[in-house]
């Protein structure tokens, strides 16, 4: 009996020592994991004022690989980039179709590309409100880079030969919305905020 009772200890010792052991790869993986994230975040590139734009394409809800047209002279074209699951993007989406509307007034397409597969895509496109004939969605690598679209969301304005004029980027605040809206001869207006508009952070993203 006395033999067995050192076995006995000896054994739960070895297991804490074994668990404290895996609880601490747990503690490691997750740490690895955060940096990767924030080396990847840090890495992706961002779509500037200044960029060419050339051959863009998705997919349509009929399941084509559909090509941009990018605009000739004397046109725009509004690029909206998104991701359903994204929280940046639903907080802007309010924004977004109000100013969809107003540029539709004024003759500028407004084209909304989603970094996600056709079938998540459409969902939230009806539960928007959204034309799925404006939209495309899960592009070839060679949109995703030329748009940036490890980062979303981002509201792209694109003039002649496709060259990027303007690019707001991120969640916006209620005076980055402000400054779209006057940028395009519009009086500012109050767009909703998802949640308090004070806690609002500009340029929030969501990275891939």
């Amino acid at each position: 009996m006395s033999g067995t009772q050192p076995k006995s200890r000896l054994n739960k010792v070895m297991e804490i020592l074994l668990w404290l052991a895996g609880l601490g790869m747990f503690a490691e993986n997750i740490f690895l994991f955060q940096q990767n994230r924030r080396l990847s975040e840090a890495l992706a590139p961002q779509i500037t004022v200044g960029t060419q734009l050339q051959m863009l394409a998705g997919i349509a809800f009929d399941g084509r690989l559909e090509p941009v047209a990018l605009p000739a002279a004397g046109s725009k074209l509004l690029i909206i980039t998104f991701s359903p699951g994204c929280p940046a993007c639903r907080a802007n989406q309010d924004g977004w179709m109000r100013l969809a509307s107003t540029l539709e007034e004024k003759s500028v397409r407004v084209l909304w590309v989603s970094r996600d597969p056709i079938e998540i895509t459409r969902d939230y496109c009806l539960k928007h409100g959204m034309r799925l004939s404006d939209t495309l969605a899960d592009p070839p690598y060679r949109t995703f880079a030329q748009l940036g679209l490890a980062r979303v969301p981002n509201t792209v304005l694109v003039g002649a030969e496709g060259r990027v004029e303007q690019v707001w980027a991120g969640r916006l605040d209620q005076a980055g919305w402000n400054t779209m809206f006057t940028y395009f001869g519009e009086r500012q207006r109050e767009v909703p905020l998802a949640g308090n508009s004070n806690s609002v952070s500009k340029g929030v993203t969501c990275h891939f």
